[in-house]
């Protein structure tokens, strides 16, 4: 008996430990600190996201995996994952946008680039990561982090994404 209790402790902290907070509203996601102040450029990294690489219908706009603006591949290796682990690798994959030093990031608007500083790691510190279907070309989850940090990494409410495509 005390086994099985002990288990239900161990899978229950883990499961409360494991999950991901989702951001709702823009008073939520200030709230966290993502991206701001500067040098931080992942709310101008979150925003431009939103309003040119997804429609209305999170169909993707940008190409991820040929890599436009930066993207590239989301390992989400263990032993502790940062995001739900994938159960269809053949339909979904994760990609990550906002490293500064990734081929392509270049193309990304002068508005996310302008306080990038190659020493200073407050400067490139911001990610966007999103759940992507290759078969739909659709954005399933959008997440942030601060550098694949699990306490700073959030899921992005679609009515989060509404608001953030309004912002000018």
């Amino acid at each position: 008996m005390t086994c099985y209790f002990l288990r239900f402790i161990i899978l229950t902290t883990a499961v409360i430990f494991f999950t991901l907070k989702t951001l709702n509203t823009v008073e939520e996601l200030n709230e966290t600190g993502f991206g701001k102040p500067p040098p931080r450029h992942g709310y101008a990294l979150l925003v431009w996201y939103v309003q040119n690489c997804v429609d209305n219908n999170m169909v993707s706009l940008c190409n991820p995996m040929e890599g436009e603006y930066g993207f590239h591949e989301f390992r989400n290796t263990g032993p502790f994952f940062l995001l739900p682990r994938l159960k269809d690798k053949k339909t979904y994959e994760y990609f990550t946008l906002g490293n500064l030093n990734s081929k392509h990031a270049h193309d990304l608007p002068y508005d996310v680039r302008k306080y990038y500083k190659p020493h200073d790691q407050k400067s490139n510190m911001d990610r966007v990561i999103v759940k992507y279907n290759k078969n739909k070309n659709k954005i399933e989850t959008v997440f942030i982090s601060e550098h694949y940090n699990r306490s700073k990494t959030y899921i992005v409410n679609l009515s989060l994404i509404a608001d953030l495509r309004q912002q000018k």
